[in-house]
């Protein structure tokens, strides 16, 4: 009874931030507001608590978090009651399709029950500080107290709410975050693309190399690659549709993921906002050309030689032939002299901030990044999903 009274409360999640979704996006959109809902739900309420026993000194129980969870719930609800709406489901002309797409978040969901946390920094930061939270109430002092303190709480507080609620294992919140990406890509796609076709992308994408092993695996990476995705994708939407509220939408989907991890990859989506101001865009193959040869040039040079080759070998060639795709995609748009160059900026901006990262680490803890090869893989498992999305765009219309 216990498990599944925690199993309910974890996907309650999605019923404040739904409401949230709407005010934001209007209730033309409901779809879509549904889709992300789960993983809006997981920022607003993880925020909340951490706000409530940081700030107020109210400790975290069973009572206290549902009492922020109901204020949450009723807030959002009133502020959205013009906008409430229902989620029409509607199934494409392709039934086989959507029973595959449909059993695969089904028993994707359904498979984590059986898992516990077992990974190395699941087991040691992650999970162990929802367990101490859990024991004690607070974050203050032991916690934040931690050789690894500094990490955002969000997933511990996330593993916090399941064992809180009764939830045997955290392990059904990282599906969760797979579902959430290939759901919210695809009706942001369906505004480009037939359903079939924006179906295969979805698909496309959460296959990409190590993404979806990562729905099994209680880290940071995935959630991080989720806010980050979908918030380039609505920044995206919004240099097309000039819609201000899918601006806003990628701008705090973007903003989130420092509450996941503090890697700086947002500053990228942040920057590409810029394309929506015409001698910006004007210039934008300009640009992309540029970012490409700096990029490409910094591995002759011998002071950044060292760090381009690790990142060359760790990141690119171990997630071949992605970057053979880009190039590929690129000179096909610089032949066909095609104008929009965002996914080729973002792709080319997300390696500029990871070697520029890579570099200035290395420079404070030199040597260290040669033992963390599959740490730095699972930290850029969202490197090649624009290149699938560019790929895709040349297929627009």
């Amino acid at each position: 009874m216990n498990n599944i009274f925690g199993a309910v409360a974890l996907l309650s999640l999605a019923i404040p931030s739904f409401f949230i979704n709407l005010i934001i996006l209007g209730k033309k959109r409901v779809n879509e507001a549904a889709a992300l809902s789960w993983l809006t739900g997981s920022i607003v309420f993880t925020l909340s608590i951490y706000l409530i026993n940081i700030f107020f000194g109210i400790k975290l129980g069973i009572v206290s978090s549902l009492l922020a969870y109901a204020a949450i719930t009723i807030a959002s609800f009133v502020g959205s009651r013009k906008n409430i709406t229902f989620p029409k489901i509607r199934f494409s002309n392709y039934p086989l399709l959507n029973i595959v797409v449909i059993a695969l978040a089904l028993l994707m969901f359904a498979t984590a029950f059986f898992y516990l946390v077992a990974d190395w920094d699941a087991v040691t930061l992650f999970d162990f500080r929802a367990r101490i939270l859990l024991n004690e109430g607070f974050l203050a002092n032991k916690i934040i107290e931690m050789t690894y303190g500094g990490y955002p709480m969000y997933t511990s507080l996330l593993h916090f709410w399941v064992y809180v609620t009764g939830l045997w294992t955290p392990m059904p919140i990282y599906p969760l975050f797979t579902i959430s990406l290939a759901g919210g890509i695809f009706f942001v796609l369906r505004k480009f693309y037939s359903v079939r076709i924006s179906l295969l992308i979805s698909l496309a994408v959460i296959f990409v190399p190590r993404l979806f092993a990562n729905s099994f695996i209680p880290y940071t990476n995935l959630p991080y690659t989720v806010l980050l995705m979908m918030g380039v994708l609505y920044i995206y939407l919004w240099t097309k549709s000039k819609n201000t509220s899918d601006l806003i939408f990628g701008l705090l989907l973007s903003a989130a993921t420092f509450w996941v991890r503090d890697f700086p990859f947002a500053l990228v989506n942040f920057a590409l906002v810029f394309l929506a101001i015409p001698a910006v865009k004007k210039h934008s193959k300009v640009l992309s050309i540029a970012a490409a040869v700096i990029l490409v040039s910094i591995y002759f040079i011998p002071e950044f030689h060292t760090i381009a080759n690790y990142l060359k070998y760790t990141v690119y060639e171990y997630y071949s032939p992605y970057w053979m795709v880009f190039s590929g995609v690129f000179i096909y748009k610089l032949i066909k002299k095609q104008k929009d160059w965002f996914w080729a900026l973002a792709y080319l901006g997300y390696g500029t901030i990871l070697f520029a990262g890579t570099y200035i680490f290395n420079a404070k803890f030199p040597g260290y990044n040669l033992g963390i090869y599959d740490a730095v893989q699972r930290m850029t498992i969202f490197i090649n999903i624009p290149v699938v999305l560019i790929a895709s765009s040349m297929f627009e219309n």
